[in-house]
């Protein structure tokens, strides 16, 4: 009963994590440190989380492993073939210890290397469906954990995690475009921090460029706003597509999109150049401004220079009003 008690206390803290991966290692240390678990890991996809592409990465993996002699991306490498997930997107378990010698290679040679002698597995749920499984292993001279305390974590963990997916989605809202899915400017902001330290670090060049539609207003007003979502839809889809890992999009309002790329071949007018080309054969027209974000200059001043070229192609270029097909 005293387990239990220090287990119930110890695991308020779960609820604390920050991301999955901190998530992950707040359990896999009372797991380990508490329960006498001499080797595990916790088999699991991302959940509804989008990247900046508005695109959700379901790639099962095994997160915070200990006790292996073998590294974690070859646990990753053979997850497909475990016992705990089938390739379908669905999750078995065993809920109680099972000798070793009951699993399939690869993944009795890992747990055998280990020292493993039984092997049990718990599901990780939301609701009623398994969505991961907390696996464990103990070697012969490991004293008998408690499988209804086993049972207990992995229950707890999967409440503890729904709250911390609700979180986690309360925030990526916030942080999205409702019309085009694609960042806002807070999402952006987020974003561009650690892209611009990176860049920084590596002595790479930052771009920042401004978009947007030539006489948009039009468009809403002869076509319908029906016409100007769709329009702004297919920039965010065109840009994001394009950008990929090189870059972040959003859409800070109106029909004015932001980006920025790390880019140390190409200059700015350059990418200016490449991006107004993702356009050419569209049913409606864009300009274009980008610069290059010199340290000394914060994000609005370099927001403000990139629009004054923005206006300055514009002019340059005489932007006429785009004729849309009805």
């Amino acid at each position: 009963m005293q387990r239990l008690v220090d287990f119930i206390r110890v695991s308020r803290s779960w609820a604390k994590a920050e991301r999955g991966v901190d998530f992950f290692r707040r359990v896999a240390s009372v797991v380990r440190d508490q329960f006498d678990v001499d080797v595990g890991m916790f088999v699991y996809a991302k959940r509804f989380i989008r990247d900046h592409r508005n695109q959700i990465d379901r790639t099962v993996r095994v997160y915070e492993p200990w006790g292996f002699t073998v590294p974690a991306s070859e646990l990753n490498a053979s997850v497909a073939t475990s016992p705990w997930y089938d390739g379908q997107d669905r999750f078995l378990t065993s809920q109680r210890f099972e000798p070793v010698d009951d699993l399939t290679p690869p993944w009795r040679n890992y747990f055998v290397q280990a020292g493993v002698s039984i092997v049990g597995s718990w599901p990780i749920t939301e609701g009623d469906t398994p969505i991961g499984a907390m696996v464990v292993g103990l070697c012969p001279s490991t004293r008998q954990v408690d499988e209804v305390l086993l049972s207990v974590c992995a229950t707890q963990m999967s409440i503890l995690g729904e709250l911390l997916l609700a979180k986690r989605k309360a925030e990526e809202q916030s942080r999205r475009d409702p019309l085009t899915r694609s960042l806002n400017r807070r999402g952006f902001n987020h974003l561009l921090k650690p892209m611009r330290l990176q860049a920084q670090q590596e002595n790479k060049p930052l771009y920042v460029g401004v978009l947007d539609v030539n006489a948009f207003k039009k468009i809403n007003d002869e076509y319908g706003h029906a016409r100007g979502d769709a329009v702004l839809e297919d920039i965010a889809k065109t840009l994001n597509q394009a950008l990929g890992n090189r870059g972040i999009a959003a859409r800070f309002g109106g029909d004015e999109f932001v980006f920025a790329v790390v880019d140390d071949v190409l200059h700015a007018d350059e990418i200016r150049q490449q991006v107004k080309d993702l356009f050419t054969d569209k049913e409606y027209k864009i300009s274009v401004g980008c610069v290059e974000w010199c340290n000394d200059m914060d994000l609005e001043a370099c927001l403000q220079n990139a629009d004054s070229h923005l206006y300055e192609r514009k002019r340059l270029t005489g932007a006429q009003v785009p004729l849309l097909e009805r």
